[in-house]
């Protein structure tokens, strides 16, 4: 479709045509140049008058903006419905900031093309910021061991990402850790003078504020946002390392405080506006954890946060509108700025928790509502090494844009404004969530169960996950998700690979949720018909899909991020393959007489999750050291 565009300006606060054309030009639209006709001829007009509002008739569309985020999503309203000859739409805009959280510090760092590619994502749904959450992955000048081999990004990098955003009214926010959070920087002996622990920053010592301020200086020079995201949080063993061999006992609330304080000089130092994820202020409180502070907590004085910083309210698991509410409530002792973060549970395993992920955050902004929390993002954590592919966090992206909108998330409407987003079909990408919300797993997956991963990194002879599968049906069930996801690929846009790639991983776990009782089974009953069977056929199948899994990983890998991180990624599915080899040759040894019994076999099989009753019960087991094996891998 070519499409005429008027009234873009190049003067500040307006519109200028090249991001609407990279937009147009993504979907494969043409921009009509001048003197050229369009099959769709759309005026923006900007007003005073917060919100946005788009009018169809014929072939002219009329956009009237107040940001140019709403300018954005206007467009992408008057794309998705291009065909009708007549049609309204006015929306009075969000309360508040609202954005998206990139992990770029789980081992995958986003290309600059993709962080564009997700700048111009945003725009679209309407959101005015993007957040990079950097742990040591950017430049500090004068610490060469600070993000190396990492990939991390350098300044020219972060700063060809932040204009481009700024092109489109999306404000870049760097999302760095100036506490906890940094094992990988820690891990260097250069770097050991700053810990407290493996994961912590020495608190209170001034060469760890020389590598703050150094960092606050590179943050400084490369985005030109005043806002900056200190991170601070999940510090639960601060002050017990080597900061108590040092300075002895020492109250962990007031300790944090301090920290802050002195955090704060050097944003002041720089002009900036700090805000911090709050968990550690709501750690001990009235003997409750972060979710279960008592509404009439108050806290001392001693431990209370400065006020100029803003707290970061981080809750993807709540399914009671009251629990956000009191929460913002608590947050609200503490300082008049708060800004929440809900999340798109693409960190849960192999595969996206959308389900947890849609009904957390529709619950969140029902509790928000009159809290006077306007502020908002949403996480895109990349937990245990980056597993699952950043875009198929696009769903729940657009998802949290309409709630941000007040929109209707009904599943026929956002069929229509995703195909328009991304050019592909929401309900195809939602069979995703089938993957880990198995039967048994309640409506929502809220255990966060992520069998998809269990099964398939688990080992074919000493699994540690045979004894909680077996005889559940799953075989029967990852069959069939493997069937709709191969009619859903056949209608596949760009994410074609995507849905191969997950077609794959649900017949991989239909052949292998059983293997290990099989072979265990057949071993036990003397049943060597069977075992020659497996060996000759299902492990040398299961091994070639493997394959083609691991091929189609990389591939999407290499697209979305730097190369570096996907190591770990191609050893942990390298390792599948071998095992499924080695395991077969061993079997063989056994059945050639080569060996005489294969002792692994032998001991029982114990369920990895029970209730309190002790009976099978569905689980969340997300590290792979835990999965892969039952000996030690990572410790000493």
């Amino acid at each position: 479709m070519r499409i005429k565009i008027r009234g873009t300006e190049d003067r500040t606060g307006g519109l200028q045509i090249q991001p609407i054309r990279d937009i147009l030009e993504e979907r494969g639209h043409e921009t009509a140049k001048d003197g050229m006709e369009g099959d769709l001829c759309i005026h923006f007009t900007r007003t005073d008058e917060k919100g946005y509002s788009v009018a169809k008739a014929g072939r002219d569309v009329y956009i009237s903006w107040h940001t140019r985020p709403e300018a954005f999503r206007a467009l992408g309203k008057a794309l998705e419905h291009a065909g009708k000859e007549k049609w309204r739409e006015e929306n009075k805009g969000t309360q508040g900031n609202t954005g998206l959280m990139f992990d770029c510090s789980r081992n995958g760092v986003l290309k600059v093309e993709a962080v564009k590619e997700m700048i111009r994502q945003a725009a679209l749904m309407g959101l005015n910021w993007l957040l990079l959450y950097t742990e040591d992955t950017y430049e500090v000048e004068g610490y060469p061991c600070f993000g190396a081999l990492r990939g991390r990004y350098t300044k020219e990098e972060i700063r060809e990402c932040d204009a481009y955003a700024a092109q489109f009214g999306i404000e870049m926010i760097p999302c760095i850790q100036t506490l906890a959070h940094l094992r990988t920087a820690l891990r260097w002996p250069a770097m050991e003078k700053y810990r407290d622990d493996a994961d912590i920053l020495l608190a209170e010592e001034e060469r760890t504020y020389r590598l703050i301020d150094a960092m606050l200086a590179s943050v400084k020079d490369m985005y030109r946002s005043k806002r900056i995201h200190l991170g601070m949080d999940e510090a639960f063993y601060l002050g017990y390392g080597n900061y108590r061999r040092i300075h002895g006992e020492v109250k962990q609330g007031e300790l944090i405080r301090r920290h802050l304080d002195r955090v704060m000089e050097i944003c002041e130092k720089y002009g900036l506006e700090p805000m911090i994820w709050s968990d550690m202020f709501f750690v001990t409180p009235g003997g409750g954890d972060y979710y279960n502070v008592p509404a009439d907590y108050e806290w001392p004085d001693s431990e209370k946060p400065d006020r100029r910083v803003t707290l970061v309210y981080w809750d993807y698991e709540g399914h009671d509108e009251d629990r956000y509410t009191r929460m913002a409530t608590l947050h609200k002792k503490l300082t008049d700025q708060v800004c929440f973060a809900g999340g798109a549970w693409i960190w849960n395993g192999l595969a996206p928790n959308y389900a947890q992920a849609m009904d957390a955050t529709k619950k969140a902004f029902l509790g928000l509502e009159d809290t006077g929390v306007t502020d908002s993002f949403c996480t895109l954590w990349l937990d245990n090494g980056a597993e699952t592919p950043m875009r198929a966090g696009l769903p729940m992206a657009a998802f949290y844009s309409r709630c941000a909108y007040g929109e209707s998330t009904d599943p026929e409407e956002m069929e229509s404004w995703f195909k328009m987003l991304c050019g592909e079909s929401y309900q195809d990408m939602l069979l995703f969530d089938r993957l880990d919300h198995i039967p048994g797993t309640g409506v929502y997956n809220e255990g966060f169960a992520n069998p998809s991963k269990q099964i398939f990194y688990q080992d074919p002879l000493t699994g540690v996950f045979d004894g909680q599968y077996a005889g559940t049906g799953l075989d029967v069930y990852y069959a069939e998700t493997a069937k709709l996801l191969k009619k859903a690929q056949k209608r596949a846009g760009k994410l074609e690979k995507m849905f191969r790639y997950y077609r794959l991983l649900a017949s991989i776990d239909a052949g292998k949720c059983e293997l290990g009782v099989k072979i265990r089974s057949a071993y036990l009953s003397g049943d060597r018909d069977t075992l020659a069977r497996i060996a000759d056929k299902e492990m040398p199948d299961l091994r070639k899909k493997v394959q083609k899994m691991h091929t189609l990983r990389e591939q999407m890998w290499q697209e979305e991020f730097k190369p570096n991180g996907y190591e770990v990624m191609d050893v942990r599915m390298a390792g599948v393959e071998t095992r499924l080899k080695s395991a077969r040759r061993r079997i063989l040894d056994y059945l050639d007489g080569k060996i005489p019994s294969l002792p692994e076999l032998e001991e029982e099989r114990l369920p990895y999750f029970t209730n309190e009753e002790g009976k099978n019960a569905s689980g969340k087991c997300n590290l792979w050291e835990n999965i892969v094996s039952a000996a030690n891998i990572c410790g000493v």
